[in-house]
């Protein structure tokens, strides 16, 4: 009975439906989705998975992470599939990564193509033509249009790229696509795990950068109000926007122009006049759009377009901020007038121990007061003197 048993459940598992596991890349193609989807290609088992499946919508990103995700997927020993889906994009170098996969498939709405590297160096435009044209060679593709891609910008719908014998199958949806390839069984799918997910937002060029601007803007009105609260944000902030911004390989002129555009700006709070800030927002964008630089198949979207504009409207606050932080302590009075409130009388707002301080309103502002003996809240009282800033009372009787 053990073998007869044993039999039965070997032919058993062997029945149960193959899994397909799914991937999901949205946005550029980074460090992070790099190592997101090697992992999801490692876990990848042929004997429990018929496939992977890759839903990509993406405008390109940085030719390194491409290039490891083409070379994990041409290795890969399970099929893999990748699906352009509604609606969806497959630019610059996500184009790559489709055309390097087992199954390329997408929606007829979508589009793919536009690979010119920004800005179209020569040598780099020849080296990004030949591996498209390797990469559809590989897969029996058409090569002539991979490589107009990238010389000319083709950008195909995926219909057209069907036609063109760029994509292998057409499906309206995920569902249909698997029905297509004989895909059966479930989908299993697989989430970015906690150093993927952490790493595919900062290794994203306008995350990266705002996390330094906004660190460094906390970090500074941090020592301005001491809290301790928002100087160790901004620090962390700032450590893990430099640290997604040497991920990318971010020249040091981009990333030592937006710090100094951070430090321009926090001058503002010095002259009040407006100009630094804008200066500074100038500085810190240029450094964002200098990122790109180093990144051929990743061009300046809505995001990085969307940063700029962000970066100049805080400019615009931070200089009205600073305006009226100047006024105030234009108004502020200094140790001498304090003499004149000398004699006046105000009310304790929180009581003052003996020997202690506490608060009193007097001349229509609070004021920290001490006094000898001990004054509950509400007590009139009346200035003896001034020490520095600080008031010190007796009750009035």
């Amino acid at each position: 009975m053990g073998p007869l048993l044993a039999g039965i459940l070997l032919t058993a598992l062997a029945l149960q439906p193959a899994s397909v596991l799914v991937v999901r890349v949205e946005g550029p193609i980074t460090v992070g989705a790099a190592e997101y989807v090697r992992a999801a290609l490692a876990s990848a088992d042929p004997s429990i998975h018929r496939g992977v499946l890759i839903v990509l919508n993406s405008d390109g990103g940085f030719l390194e992470p491409a290039m490891d995700v083409a070379s994990s997927i041409m290795a890969s020993p399970v099929p893999v599939a990748v699906y352009v889906p509604r609606g969806g994009r497959a630019f610059s170098a996500a184009a790559a990564v489709l055309l390097s996969a087992h199954h390329a498939a997408s929606s007829p709405s979508a589009v793919v193509g536009a690979c010119e590297p920004w800005p179209a160096d020569e040598k780099v435009v020849s080296a990004v033509a030949g591996w498209m044209r390797s990469l559809a060679e590989a897969r029996g593709r058409n090569s002539t249009a991979a490589e107009l891609m990238v010389r000319e910008n083709l950008v195909l719908s995926g219909r057209e790229a069907a036609e063109a014998g760029v994509v292998d199958v057409l499906a309206d949806d995920e569902r249909e696509l698997l029905e297509r390839l004989g895909w059966s069984g479930p989908a299993e799918e697989l989430s970015p795990d906690v150093r993927s997910a952490v790493l595919i937002l900062i290794t994203d060029p306008v995350n990266a950068w705002f996390l330094v601007v906004v660190g460094g803007i906390l970090l500074v009105a941090g020592l301005l109000h001491p809290t301790y609260v928002m100087e160790g944000a901004g620090s962390c902030l700032i450590i893990l926007g430099l640290y997604g911004l040497n991920l990318l390989g971010a020249s040091l002129a981009a990333v030592g122009l937006t710090l100094l555009g951070v430090a321009t700006m926090v001058l503002e709070l010095k002259t009040g006049h407006g100009a630094l800030a804008l200066v500074g927002a100038v500085m810190a964008s240029t450094g964002l759009l200098m990122m790109y630089q180093g990144a051929p198949l990743l061009r300046p979207g809505a995001g990085g377009w969307g940063a700029v504009a962000a970066a100049l409207a805080g400019a615009g606050l931070l200089a009205i901020y600073a305006r009226k932080v100047r006024e105030a302590v234009k108004r502020a009075p200094t140790v001498g007038d304090l003499g004149r409130l000398v004699g006046a009388e105000g009310v304790v707002k929180r009581a003052i121990p003996a020997g202690g301080e506490g608060v009193v309103l007097v001349g229509s502002e609070l004021w920290t007061a001490r006094s000898d003996s001990p004054i509950p809240e509400g007590r009139r009282v009346r200035v003896v003197r001034v020490e520095g800033f600080r008031l010190v009372v007796e009750e009035v009787v």
